[in-house]
């Protein structure tokens, strides 16, 4: 799966002009450049407005495509089913011509008229390739080729979920991530590991703390300043995706600072301790084929809480965790869902959340079907032959 951004020189001028002829209008200012994940023929489009939240679900919105080459400008389609997140619109265009460039591009219809992006270009592939999920959950477009997600579950008055895309190198999905609102925090953030993504030293000072854009900011913390603790010292900003993890551009870096992925921790002795050697040593284990994981909070209760900068509660996990997956070889050049169970290998590691002194990783090494059991969460729902319930703890060298 990957993520074209091309922009079309000479076509591209002339598909806008005719787009013209359905008396659109070229305001790109309301809109970030639209986003292509091409998967065969079928392509999950999504475009980040500048829009408030609602505005989107308020007005027509939706997407403008069409074939380019062959067949002749001013075959345009036109896609008004679209899913909303906050100032988000993406949908699955299916069913597309095999190896056809296409140009598409975000509209709204506001009062004033119709205003609409640039137009972005994609290429399909040949077709026959693993088709999204027919019911995609909200905010989570579930791709069979994205091997780390969790299954989704329908707690529509607690959980959001929501997907983001790199802004920068190397293309294609950042990571994923299931929210509470409840908990003021996240429950999962799924996400790839390869050097494409974390070869650089783009994060620098690179400290661009922010609400997330897709998830609405009133269930979030204000976490512009730390989480305050009463007595015991203030909880750190916890990364569940590490900013070391992203370092391949500063677009790509700056989304792992949303609040969305941030949780409350302990900062010595956790978060600066076994927590952050985990973290490091889970480098080791990047493969050619792509090492995908989850790193997770869990809460055995909710009697520990903390406060954001405007005072609202937040609740501290019990519990943190990480589940990992890959090939065995590392460099199969097949997609985990394609894989034998005996040529996969996965693995858990379980924390309480407390001060570790002395102690390693290893220590913690767990089944996946362990850690689905104490968090009833269902891991690597892509990847039907996952050995969840085996452990090999000598091929983890962490």
């Amino acid at each position: 799966m990957k993520k074209i951004f091309t922009p079309l020189l000479v076509a591209l001028a002339v598909a806008l002009a005719a787009c013209g002829d359905e008396k659109t209008k070229d305001q790109a200012d309301w809109f970030l450049t639209p986003e292509a994940v091409v998967d065969g023929t079928t392509v999950e489009v999504s475009c980040l407005t500048r829009f408030g939240d609602g505005v989107l679900s308020a007005v027509g919105a939706g997407f403008i495509y069409q074939p380019v080459g062959e067949v002749a400008f001013g075959d345009f389609t036109v896609v008004s089913d679209c899913r909303v997140d906050g100032s988000r619109l993406s949908c699955t265009l299916n069913d597309l011509m095999p190896e056809m460039t296409y140009v598409v591009w975000a509209y709204a219809d506001l009062p004033a008229g119709r205003v609409q992006s640039a137009g972005v270009a994609f290429e399909t592939g040949k077709g026959g390739g693993p088709d999204p999920d027919p019911d995609p959950d909200p905010g989570v477009a579930k791709y069979k080729g994205w091997a780390e997600l969790p299954a989704v579950q329908e707690r529509p008055d607690d959980y959001y979920y929501a997907a983001h895309y790199c802004d920068g190198k190397p293309g294609g999905r950042n990571y994923s991530v299931c929210y509470s609102r409840d908990m003021h925090g996240a429950i999962w953030v799924a996400y790839p590991m390869h050097v494409s993504y974390t070869e650089g030293d783009a994060g620098g000072q690179n400290k661009a703390w922010k609400y997330d854009p897709v998830i609405p900011s009133f269930v979030q913390p204000d976490l512009s300043s730390s989480y305050k603790n009463s007595g015991d010292g203030d909880f750190s900003r916890g990364h569940m995706l590490a900013s070391n993890d992203r370092q391949s551009s500063v677009a790509t870096n700056r989304q792992t600072f949303y609040y969305t992925n941030m949780s409350p921790q302990i900062q010595n002795g956790f978060n600066g301790g076994i927590w952050a050697t985990l973290e490091g040593n889970c480098h080791k284990m990047i493969c050619s084929d792509t090492l995908y994981m989850v790193t997770g909070a869990y809460f055995a209760d909710k009697t520990k809480t903390c406060k954001d900068k405007n005072g609202n509660t937040v609740i501290v996990p019990t519990h943190y965790y990480k589940v990992l997956i890959r090939s065995k070889s590392g460099n199969t050049g097949k997609p985990l869902w394609e894989l034998a169970a005996d040529e996969i290998e996965c693995a858990g590691y379980w924390f309480e959340h407390k001060v570790y002194s002395g102690a390693r990783p290893a220590q913690f090494i767990k089944s996946v079907a362990w850690i689905e059991e104490q968090t009833k969460q269902t891991f690597f729902v892509n990847v039907p032959n996952a050995p969840k319930e085996k452990l090999n703890a000598s091929f983890w060298d962490i």
